[in-house]
């Protein structure tokens, strides 16, 4: 078999296993609760923004830690929102799930991180 064939299946290989054992960049995700989804401006149609707990680990799956400005910069705003809880190995965390792509995290220690959806980034670059 030749070397580059072998590596590359080698390095793919690896990450498969690494996106199996790290399911979200929080780690592995279990006791996901939604508490309250639909909120936000009538206007908007908030109250038809339903979400499950599947839909959350499947955001947390393929989310990436964003900044604020690259929020800004790279999605749109979303008036809608959700909002509930998760459980990883260090502890409970509070989450915020907004309709157009982005979330917020919040650690027990009251540490807050924005989270973006890459499948729904809308750049206005060019613009």
């Amino acid at each position: 078999m030749d070397r580059r064939i072998l590596g590359l299946s080698l390095l793919l290989a690896t990450a498969a296993t690494y996106a199996e054992s790290n399911p979200s960049l929080i780690g592995p995700v279990s006791d996901i609760v939604v508490i309250a989804d639909g909120l936000g401006s009538e206007q908007e149609n908030c109250q038809s923004f339903k979400v499950s707990e599947a839909m959350v680990a499947d955001f947390l799956r393929h989310a990436i830690l964003i900044t604020h400005r690259q929020e800004h910069d790279w999605y749109l705003h979303g008036s809608c929102q959700a909002h509930g809880t998760l459980s990883t190995r260090y502890g409970k965390w509070q989450w915020q799930l907004l309709n157009l792509g982005t979330a917020r995290i919040t650690a027990v220690t009251g540490d807050t991180f924005v989270l973006g959806d890459p499948r729904e980034e809308s750049s206005l670059e060019g613009d």
